[in-house]
């Protein structure tokens, strides 16, 4: 009997270890529940962001290569710098790139024995780089370079729109590899296409600035220019005059857009502007002189 009763105590004693190891785990829930943090809002995007489209997407995807070190200055040559000639990053059409070394020495100086083979490589890469296709090779047996000389390579690039990757490696006599550099190149065909957004359609306040962006989706070159503002009689679009006036028409106009990139204007709306629809022209030029016109409609009141 008294056997049965030390097994009763123990079943007892397991039960109530058991209870509290199941009231642990639920207030271990609760308390994880209680400090879960909250998924933040996403950011609303910005307005006019920069670029308006990426051109150098494809090349920022691949496999990073050693760029040239900043300045030129090779860490294994004092007084010798490379530099990249040529147009970089997103070309327009065909064009010539390469590498050029450079002593930058004073004139008199004399040279520096260098006995290094420079070899520059020119490839054109297809599905995403994994598929290469050789261009070019060419070689220079560098002997010494002259105080304040140089000496360089150059690839003509065909116009037709592909992607390359320029590379240049340096060896010593003994072909031990000192360095290595390189670039990715997009050519791309000529394009125009502009297009324009504004930060607001409706509500606009009179005597405040009408936000717009001007829009390069296309490669050609474009530089915004003026922007003048037109209100809607309800038959015929009529010039808004400003009058005199304590702030500028427009902001300045900071710069000329690459491929791809937009720029930020702030028209002004003038303070005596009625309510009703109202038209914005945005006029710019490309590299070549031709003319761009772009509108949008908003409201002011």
């Amino acid at each position: 009997m008294r056997r049965g009763r030390g097994n009763a105590r123990g079943a007892g004693i397991a039960v109530a270890i058991l209870a509290l190891m199941v009231l642990g785990a639920m207030a271990g829930g609760a308390g994880a529940a209680k400090h879960k943090k909250k998924a933040k809002p996403k950011a609303a995007p910005a307005f006019c962001t920069n670029p308006a489209d990426n051109y150098r997407a494809p090349l920022e995807k691949l496999q990073k290569m050693p760029a040239v070190p900043e300045g030129g200055a090779l860490p294994f040559a004092t007084g010798l710098t490379l530099g990249i000639t040529g147009p970089q990053g997103v070309l327009v059409g065909g064009s010539s790139v390469g590498f050029r070394l450079t002593d930058t020495a004073p004139e008199g100086t004399v040279a520096s024995r260098l006995d290094w083979t420079v070899l520059e490589r020119l490839t054109r890469l297809t599905q995403n780089g994994q598929n290469p296709h050789p261009e070019g090779l060419k070689r220079i047996n560098l002997g010494q370079l002259p105080a304040g000389k140089y000496r360089g390579l150059t690839f003509a690039l065909p116009s037709k729109p592909a992607i390359y990757s320029l590379e240049v490696t340096i060896q010593n006599r003994r072909g031990r590899l000192l360095g290595r550099y390189g670039e990715y190149l997009r050519v791309v065909n000529r394009t125009v296409d502009v297009g324009i957004s504004l930060a607001a359609y409706d509500g606009i306040a009179p005597g405040s600035y009408l936000e717009s962006c001007f829009e390069n989706h296309g490669s050609a070159s474009v530089t915004p220019g003026w922007t003048n503002l037109e209100r809607f009689d309800g038959s015929t679009w009529r010039p808004v005059f400003t009058g005199p006036r304590y702030a500028p028409e427009q902001t300045p106009i900071q710069r000329t857009l690459g491929p791809g990139e937009s720029e930020k204007i702030g028209t002004l709306v003038p303070s005596n502007a009625l309510p009703g629809l109202y038209r914005l022209t945005a006029a710019g030029l490309t590299e070549l002189g031709e003319p761009i016109a772009l509108t949008a409609e908003f409201g002011v009141g």
